[in-house]
């Protein structure tokens, strides 16, 4: 079953699900790779329901200071809650799934560089932070790979895409405008 942190207050099934599903799918050299900020775990579960993907890292401290749905986490009993139960809503992909309950940039250490085919940064949505999480997970991708992320061109989120054109270029960046709003970058 899929954990509702909002209780049905919001939408959990945005647009870039199916681009990413597609995205993947026609990309099927993409086999191993890392979502930052998983939140309530429904974009890896439907990326591991809809796609070939061997494995995904989960990464997300599942801390206060991170946790930007809008939702008010104590009906749930807390953060430490909400994390068993995305736990319990992935534990059926076995092998395929590794969540990593620690914040981005130390995550980020504990993989070599080179190791993964793509990363998808959806965490923290301010400069600094998008910023460092593209620099810490960039070299962890393969050439070939892809650095990808959400909130491209989002009107609530004009810190994202400053974040990944100041590192990447605007001759690297691809982008897909609302309602997919994903960015992403192959690596050389």
């Amino acid at each position: 079953m899929m954990v509702d942190v909002t209780k049905n207050k919001t939408q959990l099934y945005w647009e870039h699900y199916t681009w990413t599903e597609k995205f993947f799918n026609d990309h099927p050299h993409l086999k191993i790779g890392a979502e930052i900020g998983i939140a309530g775990g429904q974009h890896i579960n439907h990326l591991l329901k809809t796609t070939k993907l061997e494995k995904i890292y989960g990464v997300d401290p599942y801390v206060e200071v991170t946790w930007n749905t809008g939702v008010d986490v104590s009906e749930f009993g807390g953060l430490d809650s909400v994390y068993d139960a995305v736990k319990d809503s992935l534990a059926d992909f076995n092998e395929r799934i590794e969540l990593v309950r620690k914040p981005s940039i130390d995550a980020a250490d504990d993989f070599e560089d080179e190791s993964l085919d793509f990363v998808f940064i959806d965490a923290m949505h301010d400069y600094e932070n998008c910023l460092m999480d593209i620099k810490s997970w960039e070299p962890k991708v393969k050439s070939g790979g892809f650095v990808m992320g959400h909130d491209w061109a989002h009107l609530t989120y004009p810190d994202v895409s400053k974040a990944v054109l100041d590192f990447f270029g605007a001759d690297m960046v691809n982008g897909e405008p609302a309602p997919v709003n994903v960015w992403y970058v192959e690596k050389l």
